[in-house]
């Protein structure tokens, strides 16, 4: 098969996608509600949620990479990838619903083994099913296509996350129990429709296998990579913090709890509005400056936080128009770059990789989600936030920096570091 072949037609790229949906409805509740959720209407407390959040993140940093390396060494009539999927599945829907729909009255304990769990098996689940849009295609242009395709379908499922409380206008708890719900219903049915029309993808595994350190050393020795995962890392911290903090800053910056579905809706179809143009630029100036291109119009936009107040709604609608339009990008084109990689260093070694450099990916991304969860919502908490909203200047100050003041710094080293660090050769080859 030749690198300029495109190997999939429009149903199967959906049937591919479709089961990225209900995986980030879920990923979007668990990132942006759950935590605020449980801290504070369940009673558990900013510390304490903060804490069980970042050992599960901690815990992920030594899952996903061990995962990835066993899932490119298992065999199967249709290739190492979905004895992962099948096994993991019960488990998922398990989790994710004991997660989303706790019974009325829980303790630290009850969210540390609800959230070790469910981290396990979506991480047993996700691995091997995104490492096939790295190595399904040959093609470098199809390559970005499949990961915004994907995109798209997660956009979708993160914009049923975020409708669900505006529709149904009840308290978050309710709301969280009815995208369980949805979960349980959509994702078996997207399930088969994977199974069934996804083309297949088995390797034969070249002998001898490296090692499961080996694997990792392989991966984590290409210069490419590891520039790649640095910025990737740092993206992924600042958006962590804008995304998992915008509840509070609606609510007691803007003094607007009742817009924050609007928010998180003006946010999402943002995202989903530029993921073709974001594929379009990267095809006309290179994945590489695209990316830093977005990376620094993010941080013009998070910028602009700092003149937001009381009932500036106008305003923080632009800023969360903004922010999905940038984040699309920081999703998409990473995941393309990688892809890039990987598929030339198969090429190279002639094992199956795929899932071992998407999982140090994913961690990578789960340990940026540590920056919210371990640093911002505990320092928050330290400064006396008070949630009926009689906070000092001190304490909005603080809150400010971590939802922009610190994502807006990070984001301008990121793209100084693209471009002094990663070269177009290794990310922007030609599609023929």
């Amino acid at each position: 098969m030749k690198s300029s072949d495109r190997i999939m037609n429009g149903w199967q790229l959906i049937c591919f996608s479709c089961l990225s949906a209900p995986l980030a409805m879920v990923g979007f509740a668990v990132v942006s509600f759950v935590p605020t959720f449980y801290a504070i209407d369940m009673g558990l407390g900013l510390a304490v949620v903060g804490a069980v959040f970042m050992f599960g993140r901690f815990f992920d940093v030594f899952t996903d990479p061990l995962i990835g390396a066993l899932s490119d060494r298992t065999g199967g009539r249709r290739g190492p990838r979905v004895p992962w999927m099948l096994v993991s599945f019960p488990g998922v829907l398990l989790f994710t619903w004991l997660l989303l729909s706790p019974p009325d009255s829980i303790g630290p304990v009850y969210l540390f083994c609800v959230v070790s769990g469910y981290l396990l098996f979506i991480t047993a689940f996700d691995v091997p099913y995104s490492s096939i849009g790295l190595e399904i295609s040959p093609n470098v242009h199809e390559r970005s296509v499949l990961a915004g395709t994907k995109a798209i379908f997660q956009i979708l499922g993160a914009l049923v996350a975020s409708l669900v409380p505006v529709i149904i206008g009840a308290q978050m708890g309710v709301s969280l129990g009815t995208v369980a719900l949805v979960f349980m219903m959509a994702t078996p049915v997207a399930m088969v429709a994977f199974l069934i029309w996804t083309p297949q993808n088995t390797y034969r595994v070249a002998q001898p296998h490296p090692s499961l350190w080996g694997a990792w050393r392989n991966c984590l020795r290409q210069s490419a990579f590891r520039k790649l995962m640095i910025a990737f890392f740092a993206v992924q911290a600042a958006n962590a913090m804008t995304v998992g903090l915008l509840v509070l800053f609606a609510t007691h910056v803007l003094q607007a709890q009742a817009l924050v579905g609007q928010m998180f809706l003006m946010l999402l179809l943002a995202t989903a509005f530029f993921v073709p143009v974001w594929i379009l630029l990267s095809r006309k100036i290179g994945k590489r400056r695209t990316w830093m291109s977005a990376i620094l119009i993010c941080a013009v936009v998070l910028a602009a936080s700092y003149s937001v107040g009381a009932g500036d709604t106008l305003l923080m609608q632009a800023i969360c128009v903004g922010l999905g339009a940038c984040m699309t990008c920081d999703a998409v084109l990473p995941t393309s770059m990688l892809a890039d990689i990987v598929a030339q260093d198969e090429t190279d070694s002639g094992h199956p990789r795929a899932a071992s450099y998407l999982a140090l990916k994913n961690a990578a991304s789960k340990m940026a989600f540590v920056a919210p969860m371990g640093v911002a919502f505990p320092i928050v908490g330290l400064t006396g936030f008070d949630k009926s909203g009689a906070n000092a200047p001190e304490t909005f100050g603080v809150l400010l920096f971590f939802f922009a003041g610190l994502p807006c710094l990070l984001r301008i080293a990121v793209a100084a570091y693209l471009w002094r660090k990663l070269e177009d050769r290794v990310v922007d080859a030609p599609a023929t």
